[in-house]
């Protein structure tokens, strides 16, 4: 039996309108690949319950200041500490030689007679430092100045960097989790019983956003989840198929991507369930909220 791709399942459990009727089939009917689809559609239902504003912040202009600030400093200590030699210009001076030593060079072999250190004799005159001049000063000012503008270019550059790629993970992200912010126009809405009293104790409701199509399931009270959790399912028409849409939390309202296939093929039947972490796919049969979306 051949299987759909990855990307194919992907669609499926984004809902994606694009979906081949045969993949929603097959879906139905292979438990490795209805797994692989509910578990697509509890991770987005996870991650969907994130603070819907997930940005990247863009640091002020007083924040690139210090850095840049910082960065000077350190390249003018570097500087300084270069600057700092023993030569009456600032500059240490070593004199590396390659050549062989010459006669002169070599100790004496016979005895040698040791004369007694002479001290020398007068003072020693000191040399004043020598003062760094105007223009010096302002060479060194103009220095500083470049090496900050450098600075700040270098923040200014890696700050658009940052926020390039912060761009391009929100693209990514934004296919299967965050939609647009476009007005949404509701398709049908049905009323939650429960099986046993038939009392109504929630709504579902299918809207279109975007270019898909959104399930949203809300509860008028908390549901018990007891050990387990909740998890939406659609079910077939027929009684005999059903697919999971996600992970819902006890008392919370929550939104879930769905195609327009799936409710072409008969999947108009919202379920909620209570699920318990056993690792299989499968309903575990304990319904609790039922409810059939209008044709």
């Amino acid at each position: 039996m051949s299987h759909p791709t990855e990307d194919e399942l992907v669609d499926l459990a984004v809902g994606d309108d694009s979906v081949a009727a045969s993949v929603s089939a097959h879906v139905a009917g292979c438990d490795a690949c209805a797994a692989t689809v509910a578990e697509l559609r509890r991770t987005a239902a996870l991650v969907a319950t994130a603070p819907a504003y997930a940005a990247w912040q863009t640091p002020g202009d007083a924040v690139w200041g210090r850095i840049a600030d910082e960065m000077a400093s350190d390249e003018m200590a570097t500087d300084d500490r270069g600057a700092g030699g023993g030569g009456p210009q600032g500059q240490d001076t070593v004199s590396l030689t390659t050549d062989e030593p010459t006669s002169d060079d070599l100790p004496p072999t016979g005895p040698v007679r040791r004369e007694p250190a002479t001290p020398p004799t007068g003072t020693v005159r000191r040399e004043p430092a020598t003062p760094h001049t105007g223009d010096e000063l302002a060479q060194r000012r103009a220095g500083r100045d470049e090496r900050r503008g450098r600075a700040r270019r270098l923040s200014v550059g890696w700050g658009a960097g940052l926020a390039a790629a912060s761009l391009a993970i929100g693209l990514l992200a934004g296919r299967a989790i965050w939609q647009p912010d476009t007005p949404v126009q509701p398709v049908a809405q049905v009323a939650l019983a429960t099986l046993d009293t038939k009392q109504d104790e929630g709504k579902a409701t299918v809207v279109r956003s975007g270019d898909g199509l959104d399930l949203t399931v809300a509860t008028s009270k908390p549901l018990d989840a007891g050990d387990g959790y909740l998890e939406v399912w659609l079910l077939n028409a027929d009684g005999k198929r059903m697919v999971s849409v996600g992970v819902l939390a006890p008392g919370d309202k929550a939104s879930f991507p769905i195609s327009q296939t799936l409710i072409d093929q008969g999947y108009v039947i919202v379920d909620i369930s209570r699920e318990k972490f056993d690792g299989s796919p499968a309903h575990s049969g304990d319904s609790l909220l039922r409810g059939k979306l209008p044709a």
